[in-house]
Order: C-alpha cells, then sequence, then structure tokens
C-alpha cells in the first residue's frame, strides 16, 4: 500500500482518505475534512456520505431546501453542521481559502429564501468524526489514512459516491489505481 509523504501532517484544511481495509468498518472509503487539529486532538467531517434524510426534514422551521443530510461521524449525531463557501456568511470559520465552517444560523436561512445559496455551495452534516491527541497520527502510522489537502471540488462539489476515488486519482497514480480495488476482495 502507498504511503503518506512523511511532509504531510493532519492539520486543518487536511483532507482524510480511508485506506481500502480501514480497520473501522464506519470509515470504510470515507473522505474525511479536518476542521480542528491542536494538541487536544482532531475533528472532522466526513463529507462523502449522504443519508437519504433532507435538511428540510432534519431542521424544524427551515426553508425549503432540497439538499441531503450528511453522516459526518459517530459523534454528536443530534447535531446538524454545516461547511459552505459562503464568505460572507457572518461568523463562520475558515477551514481553507474558498471553505468554510458554521455562521450566523439565522443569515444563512435568510440566504436559502433568497435563493443565493445552491445545494453546491453548502453541506449539512449530523454529527462528527473526533480523534483524541496522537490518536489519529497512530491511525496515519498504522495506514488506516492517507492525507492530501482540502479542495472545494471534492468537498462540495463532486458527486459523493464519486468522491473517494476522484481524491485517490487526485493524489496520483498509485493511489489512483486503488480505487478499481473491489470493496470486497474476498468476492472477486
Amino acid at each position: 500500500m502507498p504511503k503518506n509523504p512523511p511532509s504531510l501532517k493532519p492539520k486543518m484544511g487536511a483532507m482524510l482518505i480511508s485506506e481500502p481495509f480501514n480497520p473501522e468498518p464506519g470509515f470504510k472509503r470515507s473522505v474525511v475534512l479536518v476542521s480542528q487539529h491542536s494538541k487536544k486532538g482532531t475533528i472532522g467531517f466526513i463529507v462523502n456520505k449522504p443519508t437519504p434524510l433532507r435538511v428540510t426534514e432534519a431542521l424544524d422551521d427551515f426553508p425549503e431546501f432540497d439538499a441531503p443530510v450528511y453522516w459526518g461521524g459517530p459523534l454528536k449525531l443530534d447535531s446538524i453542521y454545516y461547511i459552505h463557501s459562503l464568505a460572507d456568511l457572518p461568523g463562520c470559520k475558515r477551514i481553507i481559502p474558498g471553505l468554510f465552517w458554521g455562521g450566523d444560523y439565522a443569515q444563512l436561512k435568510a440566504m436559502i429564501q433568497t435563493g443565493t445559496i445552491t445545494t453546491k455551495d453548502i453541506k449539512f452534516i449530523a454529527g462528527f468524526a473526533a480523534w483524541m491527541p496522537d490518536q489519529l497520527e497512530n491511525e496515519i502510522l498504522s495506514d488506516n489514512w492517507w492525507i492530501t489537502e482540502a479542495d472545494v471540488q471534492s468537498t462540495l462539489v463532486e458527486a459523493p459516491t464519486l468522491v473517494w476515488g476522484k481524491v485517490l486519482q487526485r493524489m496520483g497514480h498509485v493511489y489512483g489505481i486503488l480505487n478499481n480495488f473491489p470493496e470486497d476482495p474476498g468476492l472477486n
């Protein structure tokens, strides 16, 4: 299996790509956007696992907006978070240039009501993934995760079923060929 370049470390704005045989079943073929990383640990959102739930079903008093809620990880599933490309949303936290987390909820609803936001601008996410200090680094050393730089296209625009493979392809040939690995090699 390919190894992470030594220069790539977990940080805010990194993207974690689950290796094909990650031992944690919930992270199978997941792509995680790291939104926080410090000595206290790491928080991220899985960006390629949509659920059948629509945001208008999950949130009370929310304007009509046909967007799925994504499964962001196993923690705080009763909370909805949002990542987006809306730099002008007050109170949002910049993750990388062009990609933000959170922001003023009332203003977000107003922007949706006026039609200034499309589903390619925002993802609604239930829950998140978190790692204790050094836990993620140890999982990376065990080759459960590969790291690359996050980008708006992979995070918000690409079809969720394609994100894992597309990110691997952008990482280069050695990674890209893994996109063709069967999910269960025993069935091959």
